[in-house]
């Protein structure tokens, strides 16, 4: 992932997910869906368990889309309870990737 100039109608979005989000494929499923989409971003697990985190950036619509994807179509396995979405100044990354658990 590298950074690059921002345009002006991009937008950032921290968005953290609790429940059965780890050790269900929930990280490949976001990734293989950002990678039908139009956004950038990186999604990892948070230590304290039971949480992932997706810091997505991209076109509003884009991002609303790719978030809405990931909430209706999670692993099989996976139970989503929580969700907290934070909006955050966009850093102009390019491409998503599969973070270290933070």
């Amino acid at each position: 992932m590298s950074s690059e100039r921002v345009p002006a109608e991009r937008v950032r979005a921290i968005v953290r997910l609790r429940g059965r989000v780890q050790t269900v494929g929930f990280r490949d499923t976001v990734l293989a869906i950002a990678q039908r989409h139009a956004v950038h971003g990186q999604v990892r697990n948070l230590r304290e368990g039971e949480r992932l985190e997706i810091d997505v950036e991209g076109a509003p619509a884009d991002v609303d889309a790719f978030l809405a994807d990931v909430l209706a179509h999670p692993p099989r396995y996976a139970r989503v309870e929580d969700v907290e979405r934070v909006a955050a100044e966009p850093q102009g990354v390019s491409g998503f990737a599969l973070a270290r658990t933070l």
